[in-house]
């Protein structure tokens, strides 16, 4: 089969018009040409859901994402993705794609669909897979990178309404010409870095995943110190793993290492702690 062009929209679980904040969650194709329309949700591992809106009841999810797939049927005309024929009449590959544009519409919901993109494809339903596993199962970011952005956004909201976002400049530059890294927020001292605070996400998914990441900052601590440019204080503002188990030992190990280069660890829930910390 040759090339054919099909449209696709990523849905997105947006729980709070206030904040614009929302997680990816599936996507749907359409390909008028040969009469597909698929559709894919991430609708079995809820933790990510859970992970950017941890005060959100999740059936709160499950019962929109169960409302979107009815309105996805009744739209499609169908419960499950259409079959691939080789060719449709121009009437109904227009009607079908006006249904896809309908669906799709900027509206004001717990869904909503990002703009439409257009691909090129032989197998819809190959390339459906494909659209779902680099912006649903990867997330841009993926899941270390795009948590810890949450939790920055969030520490960002903290300081500013605790009025001290005036005390800390964001994603400075702390080490010298030969080794430097990136902090987000770092209180400067007559042009010295004297306080930083950098949020740390060891909720993973495995153990090995845990000391990679926690391994990789105390690395950067040691380098710091051993040039003799790391901030007075500094603050690593941690999630870990809940319950007990060997994620959450493998998480405490990171946070004792940490805590024995001199620096400070406090779990990301406990403001009071990051507040007395943040005061200067």
């Amino acid at each position: 089969m040759k090339d054919i062009v099909c449209n696709y929209a990523i849905a997105r679980f947006r729980p709070y018009h206030e904040t614009a904040e929302f997680v990816n969650v599936g996507i749907v194709l359409i390909c008028p040409q040969v009469g597909y329309f698929g559709h894919l949700f991430e609708h079995r591992k809820h933790k990510r859901i859970t992970d950017f809106f941890p005060e959100l009841d999740v059936e709160v999810f499950k019962a929109g994402l169960r409302g979107l797939r009815q309105e996805i049927a009744r739209v499609s005309g169908h419960e499950e993705e259409m079959e691939t024929r080789q060719l449709v009449m121009r009437e109904e590959a227009d009607a079908n794609l006006n249904g896809f544009r309908e669906l799709v519409r900027p509206r004001e919901t717990l869904f909503q669909f990002g703009g439409i993109g257009t691909v090129m494809a032989t197998d819809p339903r190959a390339k459906l897979q494909e659209l779902f596993q680099h912006y649903i199962k990867r997330q841009f970011a993926r899941d270390r990178e795009y948590q810890e952005v949450i939790m920055r956004r969030h520490l960002a909201d903290f300081l500013r309404k605790n009025h001290l976002d005036r005390d800390y400049k964001i994603d400075q530059q702390v080490g010298d010409d030969a080794y430097h890294v990136v902090l987000p927020f770092v209180h400067f001292d007559h042009g010295v870095a004297s306080k930083a605070i950098k949020p740390l996400h060891l909720d993973k998914e495995g153990t090995t995943e845990i000391y990679r990441h926690g391994d990789a900052w105390i690395s950067t601590v040691q380098r710091l110190r051993r040039i003799n440019r790391l901030p007075k204080e500094m603050l690593f503002t941690v999630k870990t793993p809940k319950g007990r188990g060997k994620k959450t030992d493998a998480a405490e190990e990171i946070c004792k290492d940490l805590r024995n280069l001199d620096t400070q660890t406090v779990p990301f829930a406990e403001t009071n702690r990051i507040l007395d910390f943040a005061r200067v």
